[in-house]
This record gives structure tokens, sequence and C-alpha cells, in this order.
């Protein structure tokens, strides 16, 4: 049994952490797996999934550790739209966020039992923006019985 649900975000910001932990928990009560697997997904390449602590100051730290790692104000090839081929209209310079987005992934997958996530007393899942803000999607396949 498979079942697929989508979660619909607006970012306002370069950078977020959005907590989609309720979303997800949603999309398993209502496919009434009991015992299986909800895998994540993000179909962007400039935001990533991720499961961690919910914390301010941890989200803090965790931005600051992704512009250390891939700074904005840095040179990216796939920034150069001169010599750069295939690109759309309006497109951005944002090669430091799909070099993030690469780092970081694009799914997570969690298992559940008894009809509910298996997360951590301290873990949610977040969507990650970084290249915002954008209107954005999540989708959730759960599968299982």
């Amino acid at each position: 049994m498979a079942n697929l649900s989508e979660i619909n975000i607006e970012t306002t910001t370069q950078f977020e952490i959005v907590d989609i932990t309720k979303g997800v928990a949603e999309a398993v009560a209502k496919s009434k797996v009991k015992s299986g697997a909800a895998v994540v997904f993000c179909p962007h390449t400039t935001a990533a999934v991720r499961v961690n602590h919910n914390e301010p100051l941890l989200k803090q730290d965790i931005m600051k550790m992704l512009y250390r790692t891939a700074p904005i104000d840095i040179n990216y090839a796939h920034d150069l739209f001169e010599i750069r081929t295939k690109i759309e209209p309006g497109e951005r310079s944002n090669g430091h966020a799909h070099v993030k987005a690469f780092l970081l992934g694009d799914s997570e997958t969690v298992p559940v039992e008894g009809g509910k996530l298996l997360l951590g007393e301290r873990q949610s899942i977040f969507f990650v923006e970084l290249d915002g803000g954008r209107k954005r999607r999540v989708y959730i396949q759960i599968l299982g019985s």
C-alpha cells in the first residue's frame, strides 16, 4: 500500500528552517498505514529536508555553519550566466544554495509504527529553504500496511 501527500510551503526569507512534522504526521494518519515508513522528499535543488531538534539557537548554529561552508559572497561557476547554458528567464545567482542543498540532502525516511512517526523525543522534520522566498512543495510517500 502506498499513499502520496503534498505539503505546500511559502517561504519569505533566503534561509528558513520550517518545521513540517505536523503535516507529515497528518499524512501518516490519513494514509491509515500502521507499520512502514514515511519518505519525505523535496523536489527542489535549492532546498532540503532534514531531521533535528527544533530549538531556535540550534537553528541559528546550523545557519551559521552552512553559510561558513558555502558562503554567498564567493564565486560559483553556476552563477556565471554569460558562459552557462540552459538558463531560465529570471534565474537567480544561487550557486551557494545548490551547494548547501547538495550537502544537506533532499529527503528523510522516518519509520512508522502504530500509525505514528517514530521520531525521537526531540526530533522534528524540517524543510530547509536555502534560496527563498519562494513557493515550495514537499512530497510525503507513506509505504507499509
